[in-house]
């Protein structure tokens, strides 16, 4: 069980959604996003979204004695979202934006509390109790495009005996 067994766990759960104008999906932040990459022409808006690690916790769950328990490892998952938008209008790429954010956030609904695995060595449970957001304010570059960002934040926990 490790970090990068946990991103991409994550990631090809989302990706298996093919969410429009998701194009890509990054299991670590790349040096550079192509907005160009896997888009189709005349796609308007394009997205790439990434799995990003914030933080983790272990702790110990005894039972039987000293010498055989749990641990429990919860990590803080950021699935974060970067959009490059061409629509001639802003409210047209936040509609865009809003559409890929509804489908990242349903499809981690639909993930049976362990996104698609059917047992529990890489994810016991993902995306529960909660998912929340955090919305980047849009920006209008030299270029004209509308970017817009999310982090779309959910706890993955891992049991191992120990």
């Amino acid at each position: 069980m490790s970090r990068s067994q946990v991103r991409l766990a994550v990631g090809e759960w989302i990706a298996d959604a093919a969410i429009p104008n998701l194009n890509q999906i990054f299991k670590a932040h790349p040096k550079r996003i192509n907005f160009q990459e896997n888009s189709t022409p005349g796609q308007m808006t394009r997205a790439a979204g990434l799995v990003f690690i914030s933080d983790e916790r272990d702790s110990r769950i005894a039972n039987g004695g000293a010498y055989e328990g749990w641990k429990r490892i919860d990590y803080t998952v950021q699935f974060q979202v970067f959009t490059h938008s061409m629509q001639p209008y802003a409210q047209d790429a936040m509609d865009d934006f809003d559409a890929i954010i509804d489908a990242v956030k349903q499809k981690l609904r639909e993930g049976g509390h362990r996104l698609g695995l059917t047992d529990g060595d890489i994810i016991w449970q993902a995306a529960e109790p909660d998912i929340s957001v955090i919305y980047g304010e849009p920006q209008t570059n030299d270029g004209g495009a509308t970017e817009i960002w999310a982090a779309i934040t959910f706890t993955v926990t891992q049991m191992i005996s120990a």
